[in-house]
């Protein structure tokens, strides 16, 4: 799952790079456009990949976000749309942090090692970073897709997240997982290589060119955002751009936790057709200028 065109480039050299040096000492020099820094953190056996944006703007505000992003084809259709938020938010003053989660991007691991529980460690692993770099005392998640599912799960098993921005978050993973299936049959129909019989092999299945093992696929499967009866977050921004997820129902969810929620409804039904050519993805400015403007309104 890697980034797209040149900075996906420059993260492998970096990487490379990085694993003969054996340290972060190279990659404490380097910043992209100079307001990107690359390193990776965490234990040396499930290193993770982060790029930090330092705030930008004077005074920093004393919050910071830290970006989980989607799964699979969602990571690299969004992946640019990710980091123009970060630029954004940087921007206007928050220190920002997004990362790969394990067996994702630039991350240590592959594809087939992804596990709900090791994604839900490193999002707590990103928030002490973000913490331990910036020096913030509080913390917005801003989670897309399964991202969104996992940052709110997440918030609701600890006490220290101020707000949350969750952006078409999976609300229940049997649709998901269904949804995902139909996209990739979808696929089939116009892809150059034609698939030679059933792309599923005992422990793996591949879905629109990513594997995902069945026993991840359970797990996802198993999810369901309306059960969470603990309180995620205090401030919650709820996005719905998919009219197929309708996301009313995790509002009123919220609500009944006594969370203050605002919702914004984007109808952008192209963002969610499967599309080859990733670099044609259109970023969607309105949303993340929307998500940029409450960040900033929660926390002047």
């Amino acid at each position: 799952m890697a980034p797209l065109y040149w900075e996906r480039d420059f993260r492998l050299w970096v990487r490379r790079l990085h694993h003969c040096m054996g340290g972060n000492g190279l990659l404490n020099f380097i910043k992209i456009g100079g307001e990107i820094e690359p390193f990776y953190f965490c234990g040396p056996e499930k290193q993770l990949f982060g790029c930090y944006h330092a705030p930008r703007a004077e005074p920093s505000r004393d919050c910071g976000a830290v970006l989980c992003y989607p799964m699979g084809h969602e990571y690299m259709q969004f992946h640019r749309a990710y980091r123009q938020l970060g630029l954004h938010l940087s921007r206007a003053g928050f220190p920002v942090l997004r990362f790969d989660f394990f067996g994702c991007g630039d991350s240590a691991g592959n594809g087939e090692e992804g596990k709900l529980d090791q994604w839900l460690a490193d999002i707590s692993s990103a928030i002490g970073e973000m913490k331990r770099r910036s020096h913030v005392a509080k913390v917005c998640l801003v989670g897309l897709r399964l991202g969104g599912t996992l940052a709110m799960i997440q918030g609701a098993g600890r006490e220290d997240i101020e707000g949350m921005v969750l952006w078409d978050p999976v609300v229940n993973g049997t649709a998901y997982v269904k949804k995902l299936r139909t996209l990739h049959k979808k696929m089939l129909k116009f892809a150059h290589v034609k698939q030679k019989g059933d792309k599923k092999s005992g422990k793996f299945t591949e879905i629109l060119g990513f594997p995902f093992s069945q026993s991840l696929l359970v797990e996802v499967e198993k999810l369901d955002l309306l059960s969470i009866q603990t309180k995620p977050a205090d401030n919650i921004l709820v996005i719905q751009s998919d009219e197929e997820a309708d996301q009313k129902q995790l509002k009123n969810n919220l609500e009944n936790m006594h969370a203050r929620i605002d919702f914004l409804h984007y109808p952008a039904p192209h963002m969610w057709t499967w599309i080859e050519d990733f670099g044609k993805v259109v970023v969607p400015y309105e949303i993340l200028q929307s998500v940029v403007s409450w960040i900033c309104e929660a926390y002047t």
